[in-house]
Formats: C-alpha cells, structure tokens, sequence
C-alpha cells in the first residue's frame, strides 16, 4: 500500500532542480517463491561482497502515447512480474550466510521533479544523479535489502528510472540481466527473449564458514563526501582511437578502448596525486574482471552473483612509468598474470575459500598500509544497457551515480557507440589539477551536454 506521507529531497545549491518523492510502495513478486526456495545460501564471492548496493540510472524521453499514470502502473506489474523470476531479490539478508526468501518485496518510490529533463542533460551533476536513485549506495537499507527502485517523472514528461540493487547478491552484469528482465515484461510481456536467469555461483564457489561474529574479509568503501568530488569526462569515439595509436608499443600493439582510456585516467590522476601529496609512492590500478567466462566449466550468460573479481597493475616511479604505452603494457600483464596464475588456483580446488580470502586480505592490508596509492576502475562497456526498452523507447542517457569514494573510476559506454563516459572521483585537490590537465583535454570534453539535435526531451 501507498504510504501517506511525502517528504522532498532538496539539493545543496538553490539553482537545482528539486526532487519531490511523492509515494511509496512495496511491490511483491506475482507469485510466491515455493517453499525449497525459501532459504537462499550466499556464495563465497557473494559473502564477501561488500554491503552496498549499485546503482544504475536510466533517462527515457517524453513519450506522447502513454501517460505517466499509465508509465508508472506498467513499470509496478511488471516489476511484480519480474520479481517471480528474481525471487531473492524480494527477500531480505540473513546477516553474511543467506537471503530470507520471503516475498517481502521491494520498495518503489515515485517521484516528480520540477524542470524538464532537458536541464540536467544539459549539464549533468552527481549531485542531481544523486537524488533520482531510491536510496543512496552505502544506506543502512543495504543491511537487509536488495533492491529498491524510483521513477522520477520530468515536467516534460521525460523520466527515469533509478535502480539499486545489493552487491551481496550481483555484480553491475547481473544488474544488466536484471534490468533486461524487467524491461522484455514490461515490453514484450515474457523474458523470453532475454532467458530466465541462472543461481548457480555455489557450483564453483561454495560458502565459506562465516558467520557474523566471524566475518568474512570484505573491503568495504570508505565513503568521503566532503572532500571527494565526483566528475564526468566524455572520450569519442575519434579520441579514442587516436588515444588507442598513441598508447600501442612492440608490446600491446592494439590496446583496446578500456585500456587506453583507464591507461591515461590512471596517468593523470597518478600525477595529480603525486603533485598534491609531495610524496611518490608506488601506484597501483585494480581493475574489475568477470569471471563468467574465465573459469571451467564457464558461467552461463544468465548468471546471476556476484561473479567479480579484479587484477592489479603497479606502477612505480619514473619517467618511462609517466608514458601511456608503458601503463597499457601493465595493465595488459596483470591481466594476463590473472588469467594464468590467479584463475587456474580457483577451478576444483579444495582450498578456494581460503586463496580468495587471502587474495581481498592482501588487498585490503594493501589500501590500509598508505604504501601506495591505490586506484580501483571498473567497467561496464559492451553491457548493451541501452537497448532497455519499457516499452516507451530506448534510453536517451544512462549513467552510473557514483560511489563517493577516493579514486574510484567507472567506464560506460556512450549512446552513440563507440565512445566511453568516465566518472572519476578524486580528491578535490587533486580534481582540479587532473581536469585541467592539457593531456586530458587533448581527449576528453569535461562533462558535456548529454542532449542532441536528435533527442527530443522538451
């Protein structure tokens, strides 16, 4: 049932648009979850995710043939619908070990904003992306929820449509699969062109003895909103292969766009770090990994789990480290070392439990030392997270509300292909200097409009 109240979310600075939650409900699954389902145990890479949700963000144009009314009851009965076949999502944490698969349901907000949606693609803000999620990402809601959703309604008649969804249980392509779901039943009325999704990650990682007075190791995010600015750059399609020319070497003769990107990200906001600092620490760039298709017998595409992990290039100081070429060349070798030393160790191994532990420990005892100035970029190109239709249209713009953690760097696809959207955060010291950066400039347009000639949002 709708609850009666209404509170407004208001932003820091007057000249932003204010978001009005309007209403609150839980939407439950349209059947309920059979009895052997009930108790849903958490993998071993799912134990040690960390308790945060991620979050994903979708803009939809004005549509003039189904009304918001009409927009909104689509996206709640399918919602239901989708839940059936994403039962633990509707349930709730048991601490570390399980997920309560008792149909509680999820929450779905609505909400209304008072400008045109043309406004905050015009110059898009965290702060603004921010307030069209449910609930930020680090909520204590993570505890026991696994997702929350929100529809924000533009004075256009443009919307979006705001996800967050618990890392104990996916990973940003679970997500994906996720939204896939909800959109093909909202749609098309059936997930059959999507597939129903699989829960099988404790065929290869089966729990570890945890509790929660015995943790596992999980490095969780250190959240520092004051004085972590988050921020957008925009690399075409052009740039980057220009980017591509200027990083390849007798090494990696063809880096890919991730690559080179995360490669000149890496760069500067090594040197910013190190100009603000006075001080030349080793660096390091942790990168996501799936590990869907690296292991054997390989994942499912429908997989849904936490199925991530990450391999870390180091950098140390002097002049050939401050050379694009020479980081994509790390980066390549770490990923190669992941694949042929760290993957091999996981696959029917007895004592998996404790090689991934002490692969989070050593990672965790790595940030906490301050030896090194950690970075950690994950990736979500090639996710085909634009082609999630409700049945309205394609996304005009999609984004990822950041974590505000320190040098955190997530890479997305741009809607015109080809390119990639980056969202750094660093130090605000530290941003100035990397975002006036002439060699970042030379590829990237800081934050630009999102709108095109094209898009019809008004």
């Amino acid at each position: 049932m709708t609850l009666a109240r209404s509170f407004i979310r208001r932003f820091h600075q007057k000249s932003l648009p204010r978001v009005e939650v309007i209403s609150r409900d839980i939407i439950k699954p349209s059947s309920p979850t059979p009895n052997h389902l009930k108790n849903f145990k958490l993998s071993l890479l799912e134990q040690l995710g960390p308790t945060i949700f991620g979050p994903m963000l979708f803009f939809y144009s004005a549509n003039n043939t189904i009304k918001p009314s009409q927009q909104l009851q689509d996206l709640k009965n399918s919602l239901s619908q989708t839940l059936t076949h994403f039962y633990p999502l509707a349930g709730r944490l048991n601490g570390n070990i399980s997920i309560n698969c008792n149909d509680s349901g999820a929450d779905f907000l609505e909400a209304q904003v008072n400008s045109p949606l043309s406004n905050l693609l015009q110059k898009p803000s965290s702060e603004i992306l921010e307030q069209l999620i449910p609930t930020p990402v680090d909520s204590i809601e993570a505890k026991t929820k696994l997702l929350l959703a929100q529809a924000t309604f533009f004075k256009c008649g443009g919307m979006s449509i705001g996800v967050c969804v618990s890392h104990k249980l996916t990973d940003a392509t679970s997500v994906g699969l996720f939204m896939k779901s909800w959109s093909a039943i909202s749609s098309q009325g059936s997930i059959k062109t999507v597939g129903s999704p699989v829960f099988d990650t404790f065929k290869n990682f089966p729990p570890g003895n945890f509790s929660d007075s015995s943790p596992a190791p999980v490095v969780e995010p250190e959240i520092m909103m004051n004085k972590t600015l988050s921020k957008r750059f925009v690399f075409d399609s052009w740039s980057i292969e220009a980017l591509q020319a200027k990083a390849s070497s007798f090494e990696v003769t063809q880096p890919t766009r991730v690559e080179a990107v995360s490669a000149l990200i890496w760069k500067l906001a090594m040197k910013a770090t190190r100009r603000v600092s006075k001080t030349s620490k080793p660096s390091i760039l942790a990168s996501s990994a799936s590990l869907r298709s690296r292991v054997s017998p390989p994942f499912t595409e429908n997989s849904i789990g936490n199925l991530v992990s990450y391999f870390a290039a180091k950098a140390e100081e002097g002049e050939k480290q401050r050379k694009v070429e020479t980081l994509v060349a790390e980066i390549r070798k770490a990923k190669q070392r992941f694949r042929d030393n760290h993957i091999p160790k996981l696959l029917g191994n007895p004592n998996v439990t404790e090689i991934i532990c002490d692969y989070q420990r050593e990672a965790g005892e790595m940030i906490a030392s301050g030896s090194f100035d950690f970075y950690i970029l994950t990736s979500a190109c090639r996710f085909g997270l634009y082609e999630i239709d409700f049945g309205w249209g394609e996304p005009v713009w999609f984004a990822f509300p950041s974590v505000r953690q320190k040098n955190i760097v997530a890479l997305l696809d741009t809607k015109e292909g080809g390119g990639i959207e980056a969202w750094v955060n660093l130090d605000e010291e530290e941003m100035k200097l990397f975002e006036e950066d002439r060699e970042l400039l030379d590829f990237a347009s800081v934050n630009p409009s999102v709108i095109q000639p094209f898009l019809h949002v008004l």
